[in-house]
């Protein structure tokens, strides 16, 4: 695997209905179930057997309802600044006890984000440049859209 990107794969254990997050340079504990189901209009992107035995690792996969993108380091990395600043923001202002009923779930949302079970949406950026913190927000617009 070596050279290969950060991403979902097929379990090295040679399971099928498993895949396995490969961090770049190492297999993590990080498994995941394959629904075995075909790309459809309605979700884009999503994952499923290819004909040919082919999997889509490419574009992110949905695991119910839950997005799992294809992240580059570098994608990954301006996420987790983004959820830094939020973090930071929601402490500083915390003596504002009101900015709390937003901040704090902008917050939880943003490190959905970056352990990619929420999906990047332009709305949520422009939202958290708004509301939480302006450089978050920047970071998380420039950051790669699962949606």
């Amino acid at each position: 695997m070596a050279g290969n990107e950060a991403g979902w794969y097929p379990d090295p254990s040679g399971d099928p209905s498993k895949m396995r997050f490969w961090n770049g340079t190492q297999w993590t504990d990080d498994c995941t179930t394959v629904q075995p189901s075909q790309p459809t209009a309605a979700q884009p992107g999503s994952y499923g057997a290819q004909p040919g035995g082919q999997y889509g690792y490419g574009q992110g996969y949905y695991q119910g309802s839950v997005v799992q993108p294809a992240m580059d380091s570098n994608d990954q990395t301006l996420r987790m600044v983004a959820f830094v600043f939020c973090i930071l923001s929601t402490v500083s202002l915390g003596w504002a006890i009101i900015p709390l009923a937003w901040m704090i779930p902008m917050s939880v949302h943003c490190w959905g984000i970056y352990k990619g079970t929420k999906a990047n949406t332009a709305a949520f950026g422009v939202c958290t440049l708004i509301f939480v913190n302006l450089v978050a927000g920047i970071l998380l617009l420039v950051s790669k859209k699962d949606a």
